[in-house]
């Protein structure tokens, strides 16, 4: 895989405007930010796994955790923190 392909600046961006800050860290969906990367590079060819190895690379380089969903409807995927109660 050829990640030259995508321009950094491009990556970067994506993984800036898609990760959602956690209390450990930042979480990307690679769902969201693969259609953020065909919308900004306009590309709407390359694979999904090939896009998904892209920004994993630069998000992982930017301190994130990276949430490999790029399948239908994982979009959805539940980030609002959550009350537990103790009983």
């Amino acid at each position: 895989m050829d990640n030259k392909k995508f321009v950094a600046a491009d990556l970067i961006s994506v993984v800036k405007a898609c990760a959602h800050s956690r209390c450990a860290g930042s979480l990307l969906s690679t769902s969201k930010a693969i259609e953020e990367l065909r919308i900004i590079s306009g590309d709407f060819i390359t694979p999904d796994e090939e896009m998904a190895e892209a920004i994993s690379e630069a998000a992982i380089a930017l301190g994130c955790t990276v949430v490999f969903d790029e399948r239908a409807g994982a979009d959805t995927l539940n980030m609002a923190p959550r009350h537990i109660d103790n009983r």
